[in-house]
């Protein structure tokens, strides 16, 4: 009698000691592992940006969720990230804010890139993650294909043209170059107004062909020019200026609609956190870009910007009412006159 009870006692302690030794485990399945994506380069500000979401997020879920970067294009180019996030196979992404332009849908934000349409980053900020209507753009944009931006966070080095020939001082001096141009039909109109031969290619074969003649040149700021050394390839920077842009924070459609509010308000707050590491490091690398071009035997020049406003005057406007909702392009610009 005594040895069953005995045997009772230790057959349950087993158990429990079982559960115990488990309980660990469990607590571990509990963490989810979500995956955030950039093309940037590994030591970017965008890498570094995306750290700083990894820690938000990874602490402030007390294990909940855990957060791994990649660079570099480890899981595609934009294109292919969008589609990912889409399928649900990646939950997050980073990278130019207007790209959601290139989903069904998104096409309104081509707004984004009319030509100084944007004070400078802060205005752009402010204005795209609170006003009303580009909030219910962003909400139609994630019905429609199932990726929605929670965050516009991030101030980019303004656009500029980077050429193989220059220096570029007035809108005339661009007239028949071969620029690398993306595929976006606001900038593609732009350059058209100015005579530009555009050539879309991604961002990874930039460095290829303006090493090879392919293009002229290519229009992007510092950020992403400088760490690829597009500047060993082509030797003159013309500070245009015509685009002030931001980084967006990109997710999954079929995620969000997972997360309950409490989470959503977790991942803007890291998306906020991490966009304010991406505008230091961005401007703290626009100015040493300066020394980096002239080490490199490049010329730095500031043309005639009234010129090129002038000549790019209303190219907008046979998007007006077709492309985003009429009005919008005058009433985001009356909003800077505060």
């Amino acid at each position: 009698m005594d040895y069953r009870i005995d045997r009772r006692s230790l057959m349950g302690g087993a158990l429990l000691g079982g559960a115990a030794i488990g309980m660990p485990s469990i607590a571990r399945a509990q963490t989810k592992t979500l995956k955030i994506a950039t093309i940037a380069l590994v030591n970017s500000p965008w890498h570094k940006a995306l750290m700083r979401f990894k820690e938000v997020v990874d602490t402030e879920s007390n294990g909940r969720y855990t957060v791994n970067v990649y660079t570099d294009g480890q899981l595609g180019d934009i294109s292919q990230l969008l589609s990912a996030m889409q399928l649900g196979t990646v939950e997050f992404s980073y990278f130019g804010l207007s790209s959601i332009s290139f989903v069904r849908g998104g096409e309104a934000f081509n707004v984004l890139y009319v030509p100084y349409l944007f004070k400078n980053g802060e205005w752009g900020e402010k204005i795209l993650n609170t006003d009303p209507e580009i909030q219910e753009m962003f909400g139609k944009v994630a019905s429609s294909a199932g990726v929605r931006v929670f965050g516009a966070w991030g101030q980019r080095s303004s656009r500029a043209i980077q050429s193989t020939k220059g220096p570029i001082m007035k809108p005339e001096d661009v007239k028949g170059m071969r620029l690398r141009i993306p595929s976006i039909p606001m900038l593609r109109a732009m350059f058209d107004r100015l005579g530009v031969q555009s050539t879309p290619l991604g961002m990874l074969e930039i460095y290829s062909a303006l090493s090879r003649g392919t293009v002229d040149g290519q229009d992007n700021g510092f950020d992403l020019a400088i760490p690829p050394r597009f500047h060993e390839a082509a030797k003159f920077w013309s500070a245009t200026d015509h685009v002030n842009e931001l980084v967006g924070f990109f997710v999954s459609e079929r995620f969000w609609k997972g997360l309950n509010e409490t989470d959503r308000e977790l991942f803007r707050k890291a998306s906020k956190a991490a966009g304010a590491v991406t505008t230091d490091l961005t401007k703290k690398l626009d100015n040493e870009a300066l020394e980096i071009l002239k080490a490199a035997n490049c010329t730095y020049v500031v043309p005639d910007r009234d010129a090129f406003r002038k000549a790019v005057a209303g190219v907008e406007d046979e998007f007006e009412g077709k492309m985003w909702p009429k009005g919008l392009v005058a009433r985001l610009r009356k909003l800077q006159e505060a």
